[in-house]
């Protein structure tokens, strides 16, 4: 398993694009050099078996499951991790994976299951998003941020490597009240040159007021006019994000397995 340069990473993009359904946009942001993270491959001229981690701890595992030599080094990585206690959540890109994953880490290792969506343009709906007086939309930047419980400069710092790198790349938009309370938002999680996920909290107090569905609208708005296809994840019990995924465009989940260090 080699370590590849920044200059070599666009090598692993056929392996991602050939599982194109599982494959998790931050793997494209560290890829494509949007946020910091580190690739592994199993040949630096023509990579058959990738592993893509972020700076914070998020893996990625596609390819080849049967390369014996870099599975025995991924074990390792995972060990090191153990012993360091640094946070170790690694996606999947199929089920044959998910048997050399439970067979390398054994009890090790905790499996959850999410389902990625598919964006349809043709199920997108098509109407204005509708706000009362007493509510107003802003587009997420410095001051909103520090406004922010859910999605702070600590979530920027975790998944963006900084609130300046988000606001290069990133995007997203809240819902204020006349009180100057943060009350929804929806933000850029990750991007790359081609997808942008969707991260949308509500506060509890304001749940079923339709927030998220307009904050949502006006995220993948934006995408199609900066040419990106929005994608969204969520846990597969997660009721309520299916059903806003249903409303918005997103449709033929396909399911993964994830797995974190018990």
């Amino acid at each position: 398993m080699k370590v590849l340069k920044k200059t070599e990473y666009h090598l692993v993009l056929p392996v991602l694009i050939g599982n194109s359904r599982r494959c998790p946009t931050f793997a494209y942001s560290v890829v494509e050099n949007i946020i910091p993270g580190i690739v592994y491959a199993d040949d630096q001229s023509q990579p058959r078996t990738v592993l893509i981690g972020t700076k914070n701890g998020i893996y990625f595992v596609v390819g080849n499951e049967r390369n014996a030599t870099f599975n025995d080094a991924f074990f390792a990585l995972y060990k090191q991790h153990t012993r360091e206690s640094a946070r170790f959540t690694l996606f999947s890109a199929s089920r044959n994976w998910d048997r050399v994953i439970y067979n390398l880490l054994e009890e090790k290792i905790i499996q959850m299951k999410r389902s990625s969506f598919e964006f349809n343009p043709r199920n997108y709906p098509d109407m204005k998003n509708q706000l009362s007086s007493e509510f107003m939309i802003r587009e997420i930047n410095q001051e909103t941020i520090k406004m922010s419980s859910n999605f702070s400069k600590s979530y920027y710092d975790q998944y963006w490597n900084g609130i300046p790198n988000f606001l290069k790349y990133g995007f997203g938009f809240c819902v204020i009240n006349n009180d100057g309370e943060l009350v929804s938002e929806c933000t850029s999680i990750f991007t790359g040159q081609s997808f942008a996920e969707i991260d949308i909290v509500t506060q509890n107090q304001y749940a079923g007021k339709g927030f998220a569905f307009i904050l949502g609208k006006l995220f993948i708005d934006k995408c199609l006019e900066r040419g990106l296809t929005p994608s969204w994840d969520c846990d597969v019990n997660n009721i309520s994000s299916i059903k806003l995924a249903a409303k918005l465009g997103f449709v033929n989940p396909v399911e993964y397995s994830i797995f974190v260090g018990k």
